[in-house]
């Protein structure tokens, strides 16, 4: 390992970045070596530029790719060189990434493919991911202690962004918990190891690749479509969560997320709400207007908590949040109520 190389991961180290933000930034800087065959010190931010180009139009890199490279290359002549980067700045912005609605599996899908591993510890590493909402990254990185059955609870200790968050245990995933440990851990090699998905080294936890292999052969032998990847069961119990009613605010906090505007992100046409929609040339049009300016108003309220969160920091009180959606709630029912009394006065 080069010198330069050594004072980069440390001052990433320094700054508080991840261990796959320290990996992938050095990827890149180390791509950027090659591509000129010349150490970082001595390759010009005009050859940044034109290295950029070649990640874009020849390796057809995407937005996010892109984004993470041009700030691997930002952090190292910034404070690992020491250089003032006005010009790098102006030279090597960020790409606008293309927003794109994720698909989401069905109930009835999501239960195929979450019975469909024969083996136990598959099965339940899948059901955690969804039953919790977790990444794939949190759900291998979990330990037997974070398990809290008396309070029938999951704590999540190292989230995206080195965030802890506690969520709700359900019966049933206990229930599966259970019968993992007691078919494949129990009185078994490795049963004292503190993490609850073990990977094939002793003692170490299962790899985010091998969680990704479990869930394609589960959707291949369950027969759904495909439509994503593993974190697909990530975007379905969001997805599912809004689908049964539950406050934005509220889903942001299950997904760890630090904006409002991150999990508003989930706010895509959903089974129910599309249900509700009808034609103007349908006979139900009349019957459904009602019920379109209550959903109407619960969008704009819905804008509005979006608008001031975006000015809000990020441990903003979810509190305050709950208490806000259900004000909304309760005044997009009082003015359903007022405008069903009216249709119905003119009717008669």
């Amino acid at each position: 390992m080069t010198p330069l190389r050594a004072k980069y991961i440390r001052d990433l180290v320094i700054h508080g970045r991840s261990k796959h933000t320290q990996e992938a930034y050095t990827r890149y800087v180390c791509d950027l070596a090659r591509y000129y065959r010349r150490s970082p010190e001595l390759i010009s931010y005009e050859q940044v530029t034109g290295w950029l180009y070649h990640l874009i139009k020849e390796r057809q890199l995407s937005a996010s790719s892109v984004n993470i490279a041009v700030s691997a290359v930002r952090f190292l002549y910034a404070v690992t060189l020491g250089r003032e980067t006005v010009d790098l700045m102006a030279s090597v912005p960020h790409m606008k990434r293309a927003t794109r609605r994720a698909e989401v599996y069905a109930r009835s899908e999501v239960e195929a493919i979450l019975t469909a591993p024969r083996q136990p510890r598959d099965r339940v590493l899948l059901m955690t991911i969804y039953g919790c909402g977790l990444r794939i990254s949190e759900a291998t990185q979990l330990k037997t202690s974070d398990i809290d059955r008396p309070r029938m609870q999951l704590r999540v200790r190292n989230g995206k962004g080195a965030k802890g968050r506690v969520l709700p245990l359900s019966e049933r995933l206990l229930k599966e918990l259970e019968n993992y440990w007691r078919a494949q851990r129990q009185g078994k090699a490795g049963h004292d190891s503190p993490w609850l998905f073990l990977g094939k080294k002793a003692g170490q936890p299962m790899s985010r690749y091998a969680g990704q292999n479990i869930y394609y052969s589960a959707l291949k032998k369950s027969g759904v479509r495909y439509k994503g990847g593993i974190h697909t069961l990530r975007h379905s119990f969001a997805t599912h969560l809004m689908e049964s009613g539950v406050e934005l605010p509220l889903v942001q906090h299950l997904l760890g997320h630090s904006s409002l505007r991150t999990t508003a992100l989930y706010l895509h046409v959903t089974a129910r709400r599309l249900a509700e929609v009808h034609s103007g040339l349908s006979s139900k049009w009349t019957e459904k207007r009602v019920n379109a300016r209550a959903i109407w108003r619960e969008g704009m309220y819905v804008f509005s908590v979006m608008t001031w969160a975006a000015g809000t920091p990020c441990d903003a009180s979810l509190y305050r949040l709950e208490n806000s959606a259900k004000r909304g709630r309760n005044a997009s029912k009082r003015a359903l109520s007022r405008d069903s009394a009216g249709v119905t006065r003119k009717r008669e």
